[in-house]
């Protein structure tokens, strides 16, 4: 088959690789569309220590064209996404259905292959139905992109209706964050982010005001004014700078979610600040199947918009275009099909 093979820092590119065999308990998938996330961007950059040789991707839509032995409840045809990673199943948090937390997870597209190909070889227990008319591209995306921002606003944020929200970051997760914040019942919601782009995007996506933080001496105390006092600020980047941002926009009783992953150390405010004002700071690392089936519901149903969630479709062909430039604020989708010569004879219509 046809993937997409991480060569080293800063090199990807298409390579012939022997097609996948479903092991027991696991489903050979024919991959429809792959979502291209920053964290892809970061290990092509070869900041995140995979070998060379692997086939990256981590958000992934397809449809079942084989089962391996003892697997039961799908069949040949059927519409999936995959679960980003395959967890254990026998630690307390796999036990607890808090399986994003899995001591022992094992990652498509780093520690095993993933959706940058024509077939991916997926465990049964990682498949969730597609729903019938829900665009591929946008079932890959739904499981990162989508359930992540869905997973830090419902389960860690708690966010509630007539809240004030700020969104740090507006890239694929900070825009998916600003129309589930609005589809959630937010009363005010900024957007912080220093793209004009991004932040033109937070605006049609449900953002109420946007502002660029380069543009501030202290940006925490300007969102802190636009919002007039933040119930909860969700951040998407995982930079110190941001995560300050963050706190110093808080009202009391205010929470801070982050969602972003980094290896800044960000100062806390001062210890009779961060109890006086009862101030909370939670993480928030992906989310959960049931997350995943959350969110579909609603783009099948029609309740979220994602008609601007993808900014562009590509072949594994032309894929490694996408890694020369920096991640834009929405996601790009590999659809291996259109790296696939037409048939001879095919209706050119």
């Amino acid at each position: 088959m046809k993937a997409l093979c991480y060569r080293g820092p800063g090199v990807i590119e298409p390579a012939e690789v022997p097609d996948p065999t479903p092991g027991p308990g696991e489903v050979l998938v024919e991959v429809v569309a792959a979502g291209v996330c920053g964290t892809d961007h970061h290990l092509v950059a070869g900041e995140l220590g995979v070998p060379e040789g692997s086939i990256p991707g981590h958000e992934t839509a397809g449809r079942v064209l084989a089962l391996g032995a003892d697997v039961a409840g799908w069949a040949t045809g059927d519409g999936v996404v995959c679960y980003g990673q395959v967890v254990c199943g026998a630690c307390p948090a796999c036990g607890s259905g808090h399986e994003n937390r899995c001591l022992r997870p094992v990652g498509f597209g780093m520690a095993r292959p993933g959706g940058f190909a024509e077939y991916v070889a997926v465990p049964a227990t990682c498949l969730l139905p597609l729903p019938r008319g829900v665009d591929p591209a946008i079932g890959a995306i739904a499981t990162d992109a989508i359930a992540t921002p869905y997973h830090a606003l419902t389960a860690v944020g708690r966010l509630e209706p007539g809240e004030k929200v700020g969104i740090i970051g507006a890239g694929g997760l900070g825009l998916h964050a600003i129309a589930l914040a609005r589809l959630l019942g937010a009363k005010r919601i900024v957007a912080v982010d220093p793209s004009p782009a991004a932040r033109d995007l937070a605006l049609d996506v449900g953002a109420d005001d946007v502002f660029d933080p380069s543009s501030h001496e202290r940006p925490g105390g300007e969102l802190r004014r636009i919002i007039d006092g933040a119930d909860a600020v969700f951040e998407f980047v995982g930079r110190s700078q941001s995560v300050e941002t963050g706190l110093e926009a808080l009202a009391p009783g205010g929470r801070l979610v982050v969602v972003g992953v980094g290896h800044d150390r960000p100062r806390l405010p001062p210890v009779i600040r961060l109890v006086g004002m009862e101030l909370a700071v939670a993480g928030s690392f992906g989310s959960t199947r049931d997350d995943i089936a959350t969110v579909l519901g609603l783009v099948e149903r029609g309740e979220l918009d994602t008609s601007q969630s993808v900014s562009r479709r590509i072949g594994l062909d032309e894929a490694p275009s996408l890694f020369g430039t920096p991640a834009g604020p929405a996601r790009s989708v590999i659809e291996p099909a259109l790296s696939r010569p037409t048939p001879t004879g095919a209706d050119d219509d």
